[in-house]
Formats: structure tokens, C-alpha cells, sequence
């Protein structure tokens, strides 16, 4: 039985003696109730459910080994498989496959352009914008701005904010002979058939904004333009100024400044009027008919402006340096921020009977003008004929709103803001400020058109339509403020669009780091719609390519001057030999005037439309930031180098002080000649890298050029605030940059490295160490940037 046992284990029927076992003929023998075989039959059963567990865990874990092996081994081959016949991708276009856009640089500039060439909407813009009074705060320009925005498929943020402003009440001019009334200012413009407004939409009486009550009778006198050197000649010509009325034309410095400079020489109120001799060649003096007929001014037009002092605290006078969220935010006294003394805007036409009785008296100013009658003597009127100026404004807080459309990047930094403000002061505004407005509309439509497509930006785009521009930038000041951090962080550039269309020559001011780009962008714009010619070809014909300064007064003075953040300005503007007169800040402005004079068809508006935003498109679809150092680093070697001459002549004997000027020569001379051009050099080859394609098992040369991209556009967007200063300049600590701020004395043009400049013309030798010093410590930290 051993024997036989040990054959059953060796047999693999074994397993089956756990079942019945029966003989044929006996079953009631060996049946299924023996003690002997279940006994048995247990025992082999275990034993043998031991051994075919063992061998299934073994065979399991041997299964799991080589299903891990067949996985990598199958992963292997289909990344080699990948490697190998994969698309060869850029990084550029990764970044757009990422986020599902397919849209190459080439369809995105195809399709805005088609879009703003198939139709062009902007007349019908001016027209709805300037065909009734749409002073600061309108709600109807602000429901249409919405409506038109929302049709685009934009969801418009509102933003409101609560400035300080004045209202005007009433305001009238009278001329005194003896005690009687010789001669009453209507202050109001003459009603045009043509303009197909009616006069009942312009009845308040020209005033100023920001100007103060009074009720002032008082002999008057002749100040010319007002300027600081206005009042040294009548000082040394021995005439009599103070407690006078003091009567002065517009140009050549800020509104707001002729009234400082009045105040300053003891002045009780002013006149403002605009001379027809400053309006250049065309004017009736040298035979051109007036508008409507003509070219030419209307003798009747009225240029109002804000007289709160601009160049030195720009935005709402009650809250500097913070904005007014709120009604309730707290506010300091306006005092040295407006004038005290009223003031009062006025015609040609009504300005001729008060000038003419200057004549003879006094000294005769070293000026010409074309006042019909009027000689340009000083003054002062005689004892028994006197002015009476009567001013009226209410003051209070007004709430404004900045309408702002986002445009979501891929990145979620680096925004391009385009901005106009919508308010003006009257009926019209074509010009200025509404070709902009229609402009930014027309953006909008293009931007909308591309979004239709599927489009999603590199980088982030806002379009914005403030509101208080007029008065000082309110809108946009007090966004900036409201802001600061935000926009120091993550804007990139501020195009503006305001007084776009005032003319047919074509000018831009830009900070000098983004004069290529726009360039590039000039070249893919066709002049008035013209295949043959571009805005680039007729840009060159004007002016050589000129791009201009930036200038003392519009909606980019928060993001240049205050936070450091690149700024331009496009703009068709007055040829000075034939463009028609623009009537600023009157409801001479109109769109018959733009029709007829100006953009008759409305083909500089789509120009300049297509220009801003192949510009903006440009900006947000290269992968490197597109600013060039060298041409800004370059303009302010050329600067420097003037006043240091004048450095030299100044302080010839102080050493200390011109070994540090001489060390700063030398060493911008490097930056710009050397450092600059290397890293514009350097950001192009890296615009090419990330267009150029790689293959998938080359990923790692992508890693390693988007590091270098984050770090290039980083440099490039501190370039511009590593000018700004922490105290800002002296006395006018708001503008912060040390690069570029309105000339204190003008408020007009812009002044490179004002510190050094304003140090110079003082003579202050204390002054010109301190903005040198802190002019080194800035290139210094800049040269660090650049390498």
C-alpha cells in the first residue's frame, strides 16, 4: 500500500480521492462513510492546495514583473516613436496649444485688419458722442459707450470714483467808462446753421474749471502769454501789476499756470483769450475765410480750460498721492493745488473792445498778435476804465466712472492698457477728445473680431474710456492711484488716443523704448486705407520718422510720470501750412467740422485705429517684451551730455562735483554703446529661439529658453522704474520719475532729467550733487540690469 500510495502522489488524478470511491458490484464496502479514505483524502487535499497556491502567488508575481515590463517597454517605444516622427513644435506655439489657441501671428494680424477694413463705424461714433453736451460725469456718453462695448460681446467693468470738482454757476465780464457800462461779454459762441445743434445745448456762459468765486472791479493790464518772463519785462518797464486785472492770452504754458504766475504778481482776477496770430499761417489776417466757410477761426470761439495747477498736482486737488473711492474719503485742503483769484475764458471778438483801450499806455509788449485794433501795449487801462469780472462755481463731490474692458492673456502679467477719456467741455469734442473715443470703439471691434476666432493674447489687454479728463485726468489719475501696485507690478505699456484727429500730420510721442515697435507697427498700416503706401511711408515723408517728446498734460501723465510704465501717444495733428484751425474746447469742434475740414470720410480715424492696434497686437503677441534699451539709453546720453556742459561752466572750480559728472559720462557712455546694444542683441536672438522648432526628445532646450524668456521680460519691464525716485522731485513730490516730468515753469513740454535740469537753471550747486548722485546710483543699478 506504501507502494501504491506513493505511485497515487506522484500521479496527478490524486486530487479525485477526495470524491467517493465505489467498486462495481459491492458499494456498501469502501463507500463514502469510510474512516479510512476521508482521512486520506483530507490530508493529500491540503497538501496539494498548499502546493497550488504557492505556484499561483509565484505565477502571479511573475505576471505583475512582466506586465511592468511590457508597460515601460511599451512607453519607450511610443515616446521613441514620438521623438522621432512628431511634429517639430516652437515654444511659441506651445505656449498657444496649452490654451487652445491656434491662431498664428499672421491670422491675428489678418483678421483684425480685415475687420476694421470691411467696415469702418467710426462717424458714426463722433457723431453720437458730440452731438450734445457731454460734460464730466454724463450718463448718456456713458450708456453709449457700454451699449456699443456689450454689442462687441465685452462685459464692461465699472469703476467709480468721487473727485472734488467745481460746477460753474454763472460768469460775466463787463467794461466800466466812468461808472458806466460801455460794453457786456456774452460769453457765449455764435449758433452755426451748419452744425445742425441746437444753441439751446451750449447756454452756460464760458467759465473755467477749478477757478475761484469772486466779483472783482478793477483797472486792467496786458501780461501777453503770462510767462514768468512776461512779468520781468512789464516789472522793468515800471508798470503797475498789482490788485490789477490781468488780461492774457492762451499758449506757450499750462491754463493753470498763467493763473499761478497772476497770483504770484499780485493779480485779482484774469482773462484768458485766444489770439487768432497763434493759429499760424491760416488765419483772416493772411486771407482765409473763418469757419464755417473757411478754415480759418471763428472770431467767436471760446477755448475753456481747468486752471488747477497741473504740472505740479495733477488729478483731484482734495486727494493727492490716494484716490477718492468714495464720498466719504477722507480729503485735505486743495490750497496751493488751485488758484484764489476767478477767472474767466474769452473770444477774439469780445476781448477786442477791452484790449483797445490799452492802446498807448504803458509800454508796448515785444509780441505780435492779430487783435484787430489792438497794438499790444501793457497797460494799465486808465483810472476811469475798469474791468468787472464775476465768477460763480460750486464745488462738490461728483462721482465719475472709467469704463475698463479685460482681455485675458495666456500670461496673466504684463498688461497693454489703451486708454481715451470721453468727457469735454461742450457741445462737440470731436477732435478733442472724441476721435479717440470713436478710435477705442473701433480697437474694441477689431479685438472683438479676433476673440470670435478663438483668440487668447499673450499677455493681457485693457481698453479703457475714462471719465474727468478734462479736468485734470481724473479718470485715469485716479485709477493709477487707486491701482498703483497692481500696475507697477504687471502693466507693460499706456498707449493713448486723446485729440487723435486734429489734423493730417501724422506725429507719435512715445517713451523711446517702445520707438521700434511702433515702427513695426507703422509698417503694417496703410495710409488712409492705400495699398502702395503705409502710415510708415508717409511718417517718413512728414518728419523722418520723428517721434516726439511726451507732453506735460494728457491721461498718460499718472503711468509715465508717476509709476514708471512706458507711455505713447499717436496722433494726427495740424500740418501748420494748410490743416484747418481746430477750436479747442469749443463747440466749434463739432463732426461738420471733422467732415468737412479735416477726415471727411473718416480715414485717418481707421489709420489711426489699425495702427494702435498692430501696435497692441504687436506688444501682446511676441513672446520677448519688443522694447529696445538702446534708443532710450541713447536719448538720455544726448541729454546729458548738454547739461553737463553746462555743468562745466557752471561750477568750473568744484571738483568733487565734476569728477562725479564726469564719471557718470563716461560710464552711460558704456551702458548705451555696450551694455545696451547687447541686450537688444540678446532679446532678438531669443525672439527667434522661441519661434524655432524642436523636435519632442529636445523639450529640455525649451525649458531652458523659457527660463531665459521669464528673465528677459523681466529686465525689460524694470527698465523704466528704475528711474523712479522715492521723494519725487522738489517741490512736486507726486512725479516720481527722474527720467521724464513737465517742465516746472511750462507744464507744457517735457523735461529730460528734470532734477538736473531745474539744479542747473537755479544755479544750485547743492541740488545739481544730489540729482547727480542719485542719477549714478540709478545707471549703475541699471548697468547690473542689463548684464
Amino acid at each position: 500500500m506504501a507502494r501504491r500510495g506513493n505511485e497515487y502522489d506522484s500521479q496527478e488524478s490524486l486530487p479525485l480521492l477526495s470524491e467517493s470511491i465505489t467498486f462495481d458490484g459491492d458499494q456498501g464496502s469502501l463507500g463514502r462513510g469510510s474512516s479510512v479514505f476521508p482521512a486520506v483524502s483530507r490530508l493529500r487535499s491540503n497538501t496539494i492546495t498548499s502546493i497550488r497556491s504557492g505556484y499561483e502567488i509565484v505565477r502571479e508575481h511573475m505576471d505583475k514583473k512582466k506586465f511592468a515590463y511590457l508597460v515601460l517597454a511599451s512607453l519607450f517605444l511610443y515616446l521613441g516613436f514620438v521623438g522621432a516622427f512628431a511634429p517639430r513644435t516652437s515654444l511659441a506655439r506651445d505656449f498657444r496649444r496649452i490654451h487652445a489657441s491656434r491662431l498664428t501671428d499672421a491670422e491675428i494680424y489678418r483678421i483684425y485688419l480685415n475687420a476694421l477694413s470691411a467696415e469702418n463705424l467710426a462717424g458714426k461714433h463722433v457723431r453720437n458722442y458730440t452731438s450734445r453736451e457731454h460734460r464730466i460725469g454724463d450718463q448718456e456718453a456713458l450708456d453709449y459707450t457700454v451699449a456699443q462695448l456689450k454689442e462687441l460681446g465685452f462685459e464692461p467693468r465699472l469703476e467709480k470714483y468721487y473727485p472734488w470738482i467745481s460746477t460753474p454757476v454763472d460768469s460775466q465780464v463787463t467794461l466800466l467808462e466812468d461808472d458806466e457800462i460801455s460794453f457786456v461779454a456774452s460769453l457765449r459762441e455764435e449758433c452755426l446753421e451748419e452744425e445742425h445743434t441746437g444753441c439751446g445745448l451750449s447756454s452756460q456762459p464760458a467759465y473755467h474749471d477749478y477757478s475761484a468765486s469772486g466779483n472783482v472791479t478793477a483797472s486792467y493790464i496786458f501780461a501777453n502769454y503770462g510767462r514768468l518772463e512776461d512779468y520781468k519785462f512789464l516789472l522793468q518797464n515800471g508798470i503797475d501789476i498789482e490788485g490789477k486785472i490781468h488780461v492774457i492770452r492762451y499758449g506757450k504754458i499750462l491754463p493753470g499756470l498763467k493763473i499761478k504766475n497772476a497770483e504770484l504778481y499780485g493779480s485779482s482776477g484774469v482773462l484768458l483769450y485766444t489770439d487768432p496770430y497763434d493759429d499760424g499761417l491760416i488765419t483772416k489776417k493772411n486771407g482765409y475765410k473763418p469757419y464755417p466757410d473757411g478754415p480759418a477761426r471763428h472770431d467767436s470761439s471760446i477755448e475753456r480750460a481747468a486752471v488747477n495747477f497741473l504740472s505740479d498736482f495733477p488729478g483731484d486737488p482734495t486727494t493727492p498721492g490716494y484716490p477718492s473711492r468714495f464720498p466719504s474719503t477722507e480729503r485735505l485742503s486743495p490750497a496751493g493745488k488751485i488758484p484764489t483769484i476767478p477767472s474767466i475764458p474769452i473770444s477774439a471778438e469780445e476781448i477786442y473792445p477791452i484790449l483797445r483801450k490799452l492802446n498807448g499806455k504803458g509800454a508796448k509788449m515785444n509780441c505780435t498778435g492779430n487783435i484787430e485794433g489792438f497794438e499790444y501795449f501793457t497797460g494799465p487801462s486808465s483810472d476811469n476804465v475798469q474791468l468787472q469780472i464775476f465768477n460763480k462755481q460750486n464745488y462738490s463731490i461728483t462721482e465719475i466712472t472709467d469704463v475698463i474692458v479685460e482681455i485675458p492673456g495666456i500670461f496673466s502679467e504684463y498688461d497693454i492698457l489703451i486708454g481715451n477719456h470721453r468727457d469735454s467741455w461742450t457741445v462737440g469734442g470731436a477732435g478733442s477728445p472724441n476721435s479717440g473715443s470713436a478710435i477705442l470703439l473701433e480697437i474694441a471691434r477689431g479685438m472683438s473680431a479676433l476673440l470670435k476666432h478663438g483668440w487668447k493674447p499673450m499677455r493681457p489687454i485693457k481698453l479703457i474710456s475714462w471719465d474727468g479728463g478734462e479736468l485734470g485726468m481724473l479718470g485715469s489719475l485716479e485709477y493709477a492711484e487707486n491701482h498703483a501696485d497692481l500696475l507697477k507690478r504687471n502693466a507693460l505699456v499706456y498707449l493713448n488716443l486723446e485729440s487723435a484727429i486734429t489734423g493730417s500730420q501724422f506725429r507719435c510721442r512715445a517713451n523711446p523704448l517702445l520707438e521700434n515697435v511702433i515702427r513695426d507697427a507703422a509698417k503694417c498700416t496703410n495710409f488712409k486705407g492705400s495699398d502702395g503706401w503705409t502710415l510708415f511711408n508717409e511718417w517718413d515723408k512728414v518728419s523722418n520718422l520723428t517721434n516726439s517728446p511726451l507732453l506735460g498734460f494728457a491721461d498718460y501723465v499718472p503711468f509715465q510720470y508717476h509709476l514708471g510704465i512706458p507711455s505713447a501717444s499717436f496722433e494726427f495733428s495740424s500740418n501748420g501750412t494748410g490743416d484747418a484751425v481746430i477750436h479747442w474746447h469749443s463747440r466749434y469742434d463739432s463732426h461738420f467740422w471733422m467732415e468737412k475740414y479735416v477726415d471727411p470720410g473718416y480715414k485717418l480715424h481707421n489709420t489711426l485705429a489699425v495702427m494702435t492696434g498692430m501696435t497692441c497686437l504687436t506688444l501682446c503677441e511676441t513672446e520677448p517684451t519688443v522694447f529696445k534699451a538702446y534708443p532710450y539709453l541713447t536719448e538720455i546720453a544726448e541729454w546729458y551730455e548738454r547739461l553737463h556742459e553746462k555743468i562745466l561752466q557752471l561750477f568750473p572750480e568744484d571738483r568733487e562735483l565734476l569728477d562725479l559728472a564726469e564719471t557718470i559720462a563716461k560710464h552711460l557712455e558704456t551702458i548705451y554703446t555696450e551694455d545696451a546694444a547687447l541686450f537688444d542683441a540678446q532679446n532678438l536672438e531669443l525672439r527667434e529661439l522661441c519661434t524655432r522648432d524642436f523636435a519632442a526628445y529636445e523639450f529640455f532646450k525649451k525649458i531652458k529658453i523659457y527660463i531665459r524668456l521669464m528673465r528677459a521680460n523681466n529686465k525689460l519691464k524694470r527698465i523704466d522704474q528704475l528711474f523712479l525716485t522715492r521723494g519725487g522731485l522738489p517741490d512736486r513730490n507726486w512725479m516720481k520719475h527722474s527720467i521724464y516730468a513737465p517742465n516746472k515753469k511750462t507744464g507744457c513740454e517735457v523735461d529730460v532729467l528734470p532734477g538736473l535740469q531745474e539744479a542747473i537753471v537755479e544755479q544750485d550747486r547743492e541740488k545739481a550733487f544730489r540729482w547727480l548722485s542719485i542719477f549714478w546710483t540709478q545707471i549703475t543699478n541699471l548697468r547690473l540690469l542689463l548684464r
